[in-house]
């Protein structure tokens, strides 16, 4: 990239389409890190005194999560970070990645938890896909639910306050649209309640990085030379959000900021949907005693039909 920095006129080695920034190195790492910190102000993520449950899970959007947190909660010393990996147990593939994730905590100076599906549902995702009985549901579904209910578990045993997930962007706006798609726009306001709002028996997740894109969070992970684990998913193919990307992509690329007004869209249909008369109150499973809009979660749901 030849033209100077937006910001210092240095040479640029990045740029930030949806902002019509020329970054260089320096510049790079100091806007994203001010970006993080609006968003978590803005939406009130984090408190001075938190002890944030940090999920990693050895890629590169955790890798940046927790290095910017690290940062950021250096200034406060009564917070504290517990970086967390959920081990779903796949093989040749959450081996490497927790390999990744040990690597750059241990730079940090940190200490991580690893908790397993095999300790808490006593199967692992592999087992679990294996024992389905209804093809139709994807790898993903049960990750997804299961990954939800162990973080979730992890952060109340480690009395966390806050739990902090690597969402990005790109992520959030897929989301976003595969909710619409599937008719289910409600739930997007349920996965998008703010902390102030939080839900007893759900400790609250914030996403620090729901205004980067992943362009920039490759960008910046490059740049500091952060460790991570780059390889794909073995389940990956399965997933709903695959057929969305190149979509968005392309969105993105031709009217740079489409993902950002997605994710305004959703933030504004979350305040509709959470000052309406809607009853969004949980109740409890019958099975496990965690909050659930059914008498039986779904969680307990599938692990009911694989066992039959």
């Amino acid at each position: 990239m030849q033209s100077g920095c937006s910001k210092c006129g240095k040479p640029a080695v990045y740029l930030r389409r949806y902002t019509s920034e020329r970054l260089c190195g320096s510049c790079l790492v100091q806007t994203t890190l001010d970006r993080v910190r609006r968003t978590i102000n803005r939406q009130k993520m984090l408190e001075e005194n938190d002890r944030i449950a940090v999920a990693i899970s050895g890629g590169k959007d955790s890798a940046v999560l927790l290095h910017l947190l690290h940062m950021i909660e250096s200034n406060y010393p009564k917070s504290e970070l517990i970086p967390v990996t959920i081990d779903e147990g796949i093989i040749g593939y959450r081996d490497k990645a927790l390999k990744a994730a040990k690597e750059l905590t241990k730079s940090l100076d940190l200490g991580l938890e690893v908790i397993s599906f095999k300790d808490l549902f006593g199967h692992s995702l592999d087992e679990l896909v294996t024992m389905r009985t209804e093809k139709s549901i994807g790898a993903c579904s049960y990750c997804g639910v299961f990954r939800r209910r162990a973080l979730n578990e992890a952060a109340e045993n480690l009395e966390a306050n806050v739990i902090a997930v690597g969402h990005n962007l790109d992520d959030e706006a897929q989301t976003v649209l595969m909710n619409i798609m599937r008719g289910d726009s409600r739930r997007i306001a349920r996965t998008n309640v703010p902390r102030s709002r939080s839900i007893e028996g759900l400790v609250p997740r914030v996403k620090p990085l729901g205004e980067l894109s992943e362009r920039d969070i490759v960008a910046y992970s490059h740049h500091l030379g952060l460790v991570y684990h780059d390889v794909p998913c073995p389940y990956s193919g399965e997933a709903y959000r695959n057929d969305l990307k190149p979509f968005l992509n392309d969105m993105e690329h031709k009217r740079p900021g489409t993902l950002l007004a997605i994710l305004r869209s959703a933030e504004a249909m979350t305040e509709a949907f959470l000052t309406s008369p809607i009853d969004w109150s949980l109740i409890t499973c019958e099975r496990c005693n965690s909050p659930s809009t059914s008498n039986i979660c779904k969680a307990c749901k599938m692990l009911e039909e694989i066992r039959g």
